[in-house]
């Protein structure tokens, strides 16, 4: 039998549609409290932990690293659609144009809970393998993609990211990652696989903040003598996916002769490390 159409709420469920209220109380790459999740949604402390619990279980929303704030999942982003916001999609023929120029594997990242999350590779045709596969996971101070996402990240996320590495490692990660942002690009010289260079940099969406990084990566021997001519090439690459993605930001910012301004997009406050 036919159902009627009703506009009276009749078929709603009550629990989806608390749900949905609680990710629509995000906006862009918010971090939020529970307190102000509570507020926003109508709802109260006990429903809302309880609701955010099972969408973080589903990855649908994350807690950030110092476990006091919610942020929108990678699950959302796996499902969004959109033609211009799809990233795989969008990244994969400047993929397919880095590795046909040089040859080497190259590798699509995001950040996940801490962590650098490959999402795609294509592997190069020499007798090259890389320890990463998709859905390998990586430390973040020792990977080029995840030294290029962080150097650009808002400053919440760099200090809990930077918490997690050892004290006497700091120190060196911060001025390489102030040396990102003036060349544009990250290095990884042997310090996530032995004998294995990569050369990343970072792809950001429209409000400006960093969703993903590509790198090349090779034997360290050949990628350190090309190291500036795939900076150069990454790094336009990546600019070009940024605006797929919505990016509006100054062209100066992926300079790899050097960052003159702070890194802006239109209507978004500064991103700074």
């Amino acid at each position: 039998m036919k159902v009627k159409r009703t506009t009276d709420g009749k078929y709603v469920v009550e629990a989806v549609d608390s749900a949905l209220n609680l990710l629509e109380a995000f906006r862009d790459s918010e971090e939020l409290s529970l307190a102000t999740i509570c507020r926003r949604a109508g709802l109260n402390k006990s429903r809302t932990f309880r609701l955010l619990h099972t969408l973080a279980q589903r990855s649908y929303v994350e807690r950030t690293l110092d476990g006091l704030r919610y942020k929108l999942g990678l699950k959302l982003f796996e499902h969004a659609t959109h033609f211009r916001r799809d990233l795989k999609r969008v990244a994969q023929p400047f993929m397919q144009q880095l590795q046909e120029r040089f040859n080497e594997t190259t590798n699509l990242a995001v950040l996940h809970n801490g962590e650098v999350l490959y999402v795609d590779l294509l592997e190069s045709s020499r007798p090259f393998r890389m320890a990463a596969m998709i859905g390998s996971r990586m430390p973040i101070a020792s990977t080029s993609l995840g030294k290029a996402m962080v150097a650009y990240a808002n400053e919440k996320e760099w200090v809990a990211l930077l918490s997690r590495v050892p004290a006497g490692e700091l120190r060196k990660l911060k001025k390489e990652l102030a040396a990102v942002r003036l060349r544009g690009y990250a290095l990884d010289r042997g310090e996530n696989e032995p004998g294995v260079a990569c050369i990343g940099a970072p792809v950001f969406n429209g409000t400006g903040a960093t969703i993903a990084a590509v790198s090349v990566s090779g034997p360290m021997s050949r990628m350190l003598k090309q190291e500036k001519e795939v900076g150069k090439t990454l790094v336009r690459a990546c600019k070009d996916m940024s605006r797929y993605m919505g990016f509006v930001g100054e062209t100066a910012n992926y300079s790899p002769n050097g960052l003159k301004r702070p890194l802006r997009a239109a209507n978004t406050t500064r991103q700074s490390a």
